[in-house]
């Protein structure tokens, strides 16, 4: 008798629990950049808030020690890119929801302004080296274990470069061969009118 009334107790502070949530929960469009939010288990921060979308990108690191590819640094042909599409997109989609992601189209341009890639088409990615630095201040998270990927060739192959713009957990941006290993923090355009609940910050 007494173990039935603890679960029931137990159940009652779960669905009071989810309530409170529910109660919580704002409109995305209303966040500053800088504030954060929750999908799922993971806290995004807002970057930017345009007229109806907003950017935003992961508080941590949802991946570590992840290999940009063997052979490419071509985005589009990344084991990367497969990896976030099969692993992250996932999880976020099922917080979210398909039809509040938006798609959209990113140049594959190199830190010294070379384009030897077609763009990239997608909901779901690692930020580019000029998002890096305009939103540099807002990335800074000294607790990540390990610099992250970036989407952005350091340069092209003909001028002898094989590797990919990574960030520091202080923000400083450096380069990584496409071979090696960094973090995925992924970066999306989420429509503004979903609510969602605030994090911490």
């Amino acid at each position: 008798m007494k173990e039935a009334i603890k679960l029931v107790e137990k159940a009652l502070e779960i669905l009071k629990s989810r309530e409170k949530k529910e109660k919580e929960k704002v409109i995305l469009g209303s966040l500053k950049p800088g504030e954060t939010f929750m999908i799922g288990e993971h806290e995004f921060i807002v970057l930017e808030q345009n007229y109806e979308t907003t950017n935003v990108i992961s508080k941590n690191i949802m991946a570590e020690n992840v290999q940009f590819d063997k052979n490419t640094k071509d985005y589009n042909k990344s084991s990367l890119k497969r990896y976030i599409e099969e692993k992250i997109r996932p999880i976020i989609l099922e917080n979210i929801g398909a039809g509040n992601f938006v798609e959209h189209s990113v140049a594959l341009t190199s830190v010294d302004n070379q384009s030897e890639f077609n763009d990239c088409i997608c909901d779901i990615r690692p930020i580019t080296f000029d998002e890096a630095r305009e939103y540099n201040d807002l990335l800074v998270n000294e607790d990540l274990p390990e610099y992250y990927w970036t989407i952005t060739p350091w340069s092209t192959s003909e001028r002898g470069w094989n590797s990919i713009s990574v960030v520091s957990p202080s923000g400083y941006i450096n380069n990584n061969y496409c071979y090696l290993r960094s973090g995925v923090r992924p970066f999306c355009i989420l429509k503004s009118n979903i609510f969602v609940s605030k994090g911490e910050k």
